[in-house]
């Protein structure tokens, strides 16, 4: 059984540093305008010309993993699908929109992403993080605390990405530390186990004795951990399945 998990935050909320805690057995698609700084197997795609080119590519990576590893990944991330929906957008925006053509196109491309990781990455046995980027929630000129998703048309309508998981977190800057949301639709986080708590402390990896200081039974959110315990809980649920 596997799983898909959303992790949302702003840019420079320390979405990609999450990753830290997972190893080799994890291969990431990097499409975030900047160099992929983790030691994992990783593809650094310099540039999109189509979804079809994209998937392609991440299928040939997939399979030199498989010569490499002697197995398939347990995990594939992509970092980030936001910069690939903007990617799509900025793509079809070069097409005259005829009769809708811009809005048709990104339906498309959207429509075969998501089909891709659902039906060859997820239905095939390998867990998908996808690394989104979210939009802070203004009213009257000030910051609410509530996140909405990034995209548009019919995608951003339906939800975009947080629509097709059951599994969302959230990271956010509090203060001089940061925090993992584990429920609750201002924060567009979701999650079908009840045995999480609704928010994580993140350690401070660099200057640990600067990390908020946790209350007795409490402990730092481990992306290795919380999948662990989602692949679990989904284990559990199997044998209900009809």
């Amino acid at each position: 059984m596997s799983y898909k998990l959303v992790i949302n935050g702003v840019a420079g909320a320390g979405k990609t540093s999450l990753l830290a805690t997972l190893g080799e057995e994890t291969f990431v698609v990097s499409r975030d305008s900047k160099e992929f700084s983790l030691e994992l197997p990783h593809v650094l795609v310099d540039t999109y010309t189509d979804m079809a080119t994209l998937i392609n590519l991440i299928v040939e990576k997939i399979e030199s993993y498989e010569v490499r590893f002697g197995a398939y990944p347990t995990n594939v991330v992509i970092d980030s699908v936001s910069q690939i929906t903007m990617d799509v957008i900025d793509k079809a925006s070069q097409t005259p929109n005829v009769y809708g053509s811009q809005g048709a196109e990104i339906t498309k491309e959207m429509a075969m992403l998501t089909k891709f990781i659902h039906e060859d990455l997820e239905l095939n046995g390998m867990n998908v993080i996808l690394l989104n980027h979210v939009i802070p929630e203004i009213h009257e000129g000030k910051a609410t605390g509530a996140y909405t998703q990034f995209g548009q048309g019919k995608f951003l309508a339906k939800g975009a990405f947080y629509s097709t998981v059951n599994e969302a977190v959230t990271i956010v800057s509090e203060g001089l530390h940061r925090a993992v949301y584990t429920r609750g639709l201002p924060k567009q986080a979701r999650t079908l186990s009840t045995e999480v708590p609704d928010k994580y402390w993140v350690e401070n990896i660099v200057h640990k004795d600067k990390s908020k200081k946790l209350k007795e039974g409490e402990e730092y959110f481990s992306l290795k951990n919380y999948t662990d315990h989602l692949i679990a809980n989904t284990v559990k649920s199997a044998k209900w399945s009809l």
